[in-house]
């Protein structure tokens, strides 16, 4: 999944895993874009993406909106001054048309920093 930092940053799959992180989580929303996040899942960085069956129905549209928000995610963990951090986050897509590359950096970098701001918070 991520080239750089592939022992540091793993997929969130577990159905237990996903079901706590959106109970006990923090929820951040930035348009088009929405971040749960905690940090209190191990000493890894679990990152999950989804987007709603509603707003595509088609499976193909559903993975293209994944990809892109996968890629943006590593171009931003690639950057120089990138810091590592732990915890379990899931972006969600909240927008029926489809995004392109450039249009998810923004909101992605700003969950970025106020998901890493309540980790220094906590």
């Amino acid at each position: 999944m991520f080239s750089k930092q592939r022992k540091e940053i793993t997929h969130l799959k577990s159905k237990r895993t996903i079901e706590t992180l959106f109970s006990e989580g923090n929820q951040i929303t930035q348009k088009p874009l929405k971040l749960v996040c905690d940090r209190t899942h191990g000493s890894t960085l679990a990152i999950g993406f989804g987007v709603s069956k509603r707003l595509f129905p088609k499976a193909v549209d559903r993975n293209r909106v994944k990809r892109l928000m996968r890629e943006q995610f590593k171009q931003l963990c690639s950057e120089a001054d990138f810091a590592a951090f732990y915890g379990a986050g899931f972006f969600i897509y909240t927008k029926k048309s489809l995004p392109t590359l450039d249009a998810l950096e923004a909101p992605m970098r700003l969950l970025i920093k106020q998901w890493r701001s309540l980790e220094e918070s906590a």
